[in-house]
């Protein structure tokens, strides 16, 4: 089995933690919480995290607002999940629930939720109620929307 080198880092070097969360950041967008946890998982002392992260923010690489507004958008429109998934992922992310909750309805004001359980529902052969719970959404719902179902 071929291991891969991996140099040894200097805990208090801002500028290899400051390439480490940029390479992170090739991937997807990451909250604050995630990044803090990523950086001292990979070796980096407290003071170098809390400092690269301030300076992230300086940046606007690090935004938990934008984060959450864009993976709740993502989530709900590409995804089909619903704002009860969405909401548990973004807490399981670190961001703080005041944020979520302003996120998700930014979201669901500006995208037409019944367009997408329209869509969702036109695959589905078992209970809609209950597909719809489990991706997420409340099954409440169907009462609100005509899907040319039951």
């Amino acid at each position: 089995m071929a291991y891969r080198y991996r140099r040894k880092i200097d805990p208090d070097s801002e500028s290899d933690a400051f390439k480490y969360a940029s390479r992170l950041f090739k991937y997807r967008m990451r909250s604050e919480a995630e990044m803090k946890k990523r950086l001292l998982e990979r070796g980096f002392s407290e003071e170098c995290v809390q400092r690269v992260i301030e300076k992230l923010k300086e940046k606007g690489f690090v935004d938990d607002e934008k984060f959450s507004y864009l993976f709740a958008y993502d989530e709900l429109t590409l995804r089909n999940h619903g704002p009860r998934i969405i909401k548990s992922k973004l807490k399981a992310l670190g961001v703080n629930e005041e944020i979520i909750e302003k996120s998700l309805k930014r979201v669901l004001e500006e995208v037409d939720l019944e367009d997408i359980i329209k869509k969702l529902l036109k695959k589905v052969s078992e209970n809609p109620r209950e597909y719809l719970f489990r991706k997420g959404f409340d099954p409440g719902i169907l009462n609100e929307i005509d899907y040319g179902g039951e």
